[in-house]
């Protein structure tokens, strides 16, 4: 059993001492036996002849253990440097998952007061309509008391039952008003909804690795209210919520047919391909459709402001379009109701 007192060494070390020390002694017998101590009387040349070639041999071995202990140690190095690697990337990876875990336990956070803040705008928005969602003061009062007790979702659980909104004035319309946006109150209202669960959806985009919190968040009560404003939402409405830029300059021309293309990271989306857009600005407004391996359709509230075009489509949901226009070429973005961003540019393939 080896002694734990000895060193961790190579067995190339302990095999070229043992020869070394036999070479020394060889070496020592040789001169005692073999040449005799008048060895030592021979001149400086000689002897240091004889010791050049004596310790030659030693020299070299020494050497090539040292090659071979460097080697060892510089593969040793390599694999620890290669088990650090791995241990920091798990570090990362912790890291990582723990600051992910931290922004969407802050999203919940957040999106409890949303929720909160958006309930109170659609109670508002109630309690000064006529709507026959609430039949008396107290059946509001009564709605009222259970929001602030934490039921967030019960104002746009009566919008979402309510049977004027069942009849058509809810979800994807395509009169050119609706009931979020037919009167300037509710109109408001409406804008500060949309504005306050999109910047949600934008949070949910942060801590959300596979879309499943703001798929989630879009099919509540709420992202529901939101989907149906943004069925209903009008061109005015939208450029102010939407961080569009401000219209610039005269009408743009925008007739005729256009060739629509997306960046190539859009192209991933299952509900994004690029499409012909058709224009037509007649004296009686913008109109306009749309052709695409996903179908075909017309635009719902196509309108123009300066060198701005908006206008909704319907792709598995309400889709909000704005797109700058100079001359024959456009650029601009698709949003859907889950906070998805694609960009696009286009380029008109024939005139009206």
């Amino acid at each position: 059993m080896p002694s734990k007192h000895l060193p961790d060494w190579d067995w190339r070390i302990w095999g070229s001492s043992l020869v070394t020390i036999l070479w020394l002694g060889g070496g020592a017998a040789y001169l005692a036996l073999g040449v005799g101590w008048a060895f030592w009387h021979e001149g400086a040349d000689t002897i240091g002849g004889f010791f050049e070639g004596f310790f030659a041999p030693l020299a070299f071995l020494w050497l090539v253990v040292g090659l071979f202990i460097q080697q060892k140690e510089l593969t040793r190095t390599r694999e620890e440097m290669r088990q650090s690697n791995i241990l920091s990337a798990q570090q990362a990876s912790a890291i990582e998952a723990s600051a992910l875990t931290s922004r969407q336990q802050a999203f919940f956070l957040i999106a409890d007061n949303v929720r909160r803040q958006t309930g109170n705008l659609l109670g508002v928005m109630l309690a000064n309509s006529d709507s026959d969602l609430i039949d008396s003061d107290e059946e509001l009062e009564r709605h009222w008391i259970a929001h602030s007790a934490g039921d967030y979702e019960r104002f746009p659980r009566l919008f979402l039952a309510g049977s004027a909104l069942r009849e058509g004035t809810f979800g994807r319309i395509r009169a050119a008003e609706g009931f979020f946006f037919d009167a300037p109150f509710r109109a408001s209202i409406s804008e500060e909804y949309v504005k306050s669960f999109r910047r949600l959806l934008m949070l949910a985009r942060e801590c959300d690795t596979g879309g499943a919190i703001r798929g989630t968040v879009s099919q509540t009560p709420h992202g529901l209210v939101y989907g149906a404003m943004l069925a209903q939402i009008d061109a005015a409405a939208a450029l102010r919520v939407l961080d569009a830029p401000a219209p610039a300059g005269a009408t743009a021309d925008v007739g005729g047919t256009w060739l629509v293309e997306f960046d190539a990271d859009a192209r991933e989306h299952p509900d994004v391909a690029d499409f012909i857009l058709r224009l037509d600005a007649g004296d009686d407004g913008l109109h306009g459709g749309i052709a695409s391996a996903l179908g075909e359709g017309q635009l719902e509230a196509p309108a123009l402001a300066g060198d701005k075009l908006f206008f909704r489509l319907d792709i598995r949901g309400p889709v909000l379009a704005v797109a700058t226009v100079q001359g024959d070429r456009m650029h601009g973005t698709l949003e859907n109701q889950y906070g998805d961003s694609f960009a696009f540019s286009g380029a008109r393939r024939d005139a009206a």
